[in-house]
């Protein structure tokens, strides 16, 4: 079954109950334009970050690969046939390692925005919003986001992204009826993706925006269409189960950590926005730990105590 959000959970999984890029929230603003938006980032084997001549990979922590997306000298670009906001590939080099990233400057801001389907006021569609995800689950140990930098790129502000590696998306997953090895640690990675989402209230949470590794770790990209201004949850059904750390997490948010850290590419309003939907989530779990009881609500998904990124190559 492809859940509401279009992410699969293999547990409820009935095949055929509807075409992958189909997903179910049509009815909320901007789903017509889900399939595709991102399929830029994931598929296709890249050559591994390597020093040059040394025929060996290099493992880089979160600060690294922050460092290297903003300095590192980009040598090529080439556009990326796939995508309304026109994504690009980039090779970025610094002397001692070659990797490829994903840049974006898409900045675009409508009073009304209309689809065939649904409106949405004050629609925003911002690089900005990718950075702020990533740093954002970084303060929530999340390590489920790649790195996002800001950095001008033909004199443009744009969001920078370690390409993920080696990695396939969720509608190839889906399509081809790829299981997981271990479905339980699958599907407590997908709990924590819900999670997230509904606490940034992305309106384009669709398959192509959710990357596998070989190693079948989950990782979220793409949030230009995040950070909405509503202080309700759009859909407090997904939100079944949580681990442990990201609930206690979440619990600490606060308004002058989320200015400190988010503000220079969020507003105030949209930094209210996630701290009211903060207060749903964890009222919502709080009410279910004492209906159902801990054991059946809460659980400890290990790479949440990584650094936000570590371990990509």
């Amino acid at each position: 079954m492809t859940t509401r959000s279009g992410f699969a959970m293999d547990h409820v999984n009935r095949a055929g109950r509807q075409r992958i890029c189909r997903v179910r929230r049509f009815s909320r603003p901007l789903r017509v334009l889900a399939c595709g938006l991102s399929v830029w980032v994931a598929v296709g084997a890249v050559g591994r970050a390597q020093l040059p001549g040394a025929g060996s990979t290099e493992t880089l922590g979160c600060a690294a690969i922050e460092s290297f997306l903003q300095t590192a000298k980009i040598v090529r670009q080439r556009d990326i046939p796939v995508g309304v906001t026109v994504p690009r590939r980039a090779t970025l080099d610094d002397g001692r390692m070659r990797h490829d990233a994903a840049i974006q400057d898409t900045d675009e801001r409508k009073h009304i925005f209309e689809t065939a389907r649904a409106t949405e006021l004050n629609f925003r569609d911002s690089w900005s919003f990718n950075v702020a995800g990533y740093e954002l689950a970084k303060i929530l140990q999340l390590n489920m986001v790649p790195p996002y930098v800001e950095r001008k790129v033909d004199g443009r502000p744009s969001s920078v992204s370690w390409w993920v590696n080696d990695a396939m998306m969720g509608r190839d997953r889906y399509r081809k009826k790829i299981a997981p090895p271990n479905p339980r640690t699958w599907n407590e990675e997908m709990y924590a993706v819900r999670v997230f989402h509904q606490l940034i209230y992305d309106t384009d949470p669709n398959l192509t925006n959710l990357l596998i590794t070989k190693d079948w770790r989950v990782w979220m990209i793409d949030f230009s269409r995040a950070f909405r201004l509503m202080k309700r949850l759009d859909n407090p059904k997904e939100l079944v189960k949580c681990d442990r750390r990201l609930l206690a997490n979440l619990r600490t948010l606060n308004k002058q950590t989320l200015q400190q850290k988010l503000g220079r590419w969020l507003t105030e309003p949209e930094i209210d926005g996630v701290l009211a939907r903060r207060d749903l989530i964890v009222a919502l779990f709080d009410d279910a730990v004492r209906e159902r009881g801990e054991a059946a609500i809460l659980y400890d998904l290990p790479r949440t105590s990584e650094a936000c990124g570590a371990g990509l190559q």
